[in-house]
């Protein structure tokens, strides 16, 4: 299961950080590869910082998945310290690039705001459910990620 990086989390991007309650939306752009998304692969977003809040996520995205009943479906989550799977599973059955002019998926459960806070999150999507036909070669993503400290 290979695991894809936005240019944040490399570090090529840099982010404003939340440094207060008022709540701040960051925008990380992730590019799809060139190959069809797989069950289990890993969208790595970026790394929450200690005591920060996460209040949602919404994921942006073009058409992914081309077929009449689109099945592309994304968990939302912490990525585990080997970067193989989501350690903490935050919302599940997201499914973002739905139509021909695409659409959003929000993640805005509970969980998200009332889990743990002590450490560094790498915050990521998980592929629960392959495209029937898949539409996301090379594609552009956009994760609006509001949070707080």
């Amino acid at each position: 299961m290979p695991k894809y990086q936005s240019d944040v989390a490399t570090g090529k991007k840099a982010v404003p950080q939340p440094f207060d309650a008022s709540v701040l939306t960051v925008a990380v752009d992730l590019t799809l590869p060139s190959v069809a998304l797989a069950a289990n692969d890993l969208l790595e977003l970026l790394d929450i910082p200690p005591k920060v809040q996460l209040v949602a996520v919404d994921v942006v995205a073009p058409q992914l998945d081309s077929n009449a009943a689109p099945t592309l479906a994304f968990s939302l989550g912490v990525i585990n310290a080997a970067g193989t799977d989501l350690a903490t599973v935050y919302d599940t059955g997201l499914k973002p690039g739905v139509g021909a002019t695409g659409s959003v998926a929000t993640a805005n459960s509970a969980a998200l705001a009332f889990t743990n806070r002590d450490g560094i999150r790498k915050l990521g999507l998980k592929v629960t459910t392959a495209a029937a036909t898949s539409a996301t070669a090379g594609k552009q993503v956009l994760a609006l990620v509001r949070m707080r400290y």
